[in-house]
């Protein structure tokens, strides 16, 4: 149980460090994850940048995240999951659709505060406060080798050991302190779980990087 996502982040960090751990740049899911990654950058002494994500929830079950989709045309459905809930192929398409738009309109709001996705040749920590179905960093993923990673480590302070096995399969390594058999959602695991909006990020972003180059 952690008290918050600052809270989560430093365990986050303690677990990166037993593990020896190494990276070039932090990239962190926005905007839930970035108070976690901005901490993790901070005591890792590593550059960040963010990856916007925009989820796609189930008809009827808004806290079940069915699949997700990035800037550039990226996105992941959980195909199993849909065909479990009934969920047909017209609400996925229809679903996407305004996904993509709004992840698109929604970048160029981080753009402008934090410039271009720069991983060619790097090794990649891909950071959230959680990985509760793997929807989010599976798209990330594929944007981040698209964009030329070198390598990717996933990490988050929680995760179901299920998800964590196929999150693996599509990373270098996984690094995650908590992870309860029992999973239902990730503010489970947080005394205190506010909301993160845009804005909230992308006003912190500025913060890292004066505080890194002063």
């Amino acid at each position: 149980m952690f008290t918050d996502r600052s809270d989560a982040a430093q365990q986050l960090v303690a677990a990166l460090r037993r593990r020896d751990a190494v990276a070039d740049i932090v990239v962190t899911l926005a905007p839930d994850g970035v108070p976690v990654g901005t901490v993790v950058a901070d005591e890792t002494g590593l550059p960040m940048d963010v990856i916007v994500i925009q989820r796609i929830q189930a008809p009827n079950h808004p806290e079940l995240t069915i699949g997700a989709v990035a800037p550039g045309g990226f996105s992941w459905i959980n195909s199993p999951m849909m065909r479990f809930l009934d969920v047909n192929w017209e609400y996925i398409q229809e679903a996407k659709i305004h996904a993509s738009d709004t992840v698109e309109s929604r970048a160029v709001d981080y753009g402008e505060t934090w410039g271009p996705l720069d991983v060619a040749g790097k090794r990649v920590l891909l950071v959230d406060d959680g990985i509760p179905t793997g929807a989010a960093m599976r798209v990330a993923i594929q944007r981040l080798r698209k964009a030329g990673a070198n390598e990717v480590i996933a990490a988050a302070p929680v995760a179901p050991p299920d998800v964590l096995e196929e999150v693996q399969r599509w990373t270098d390594d996984v690094i995650v302190p908590l992870k309860p058999t029992a999973f239902q959602a990730t503010s489970d695991y947080y005394e205190e779980f506010d909301s993160v909006t845009d804005e909230d990020a992308t006003t912190a972003l500025p913060d890292l990087v004066q505080r890194r180059s002063a």
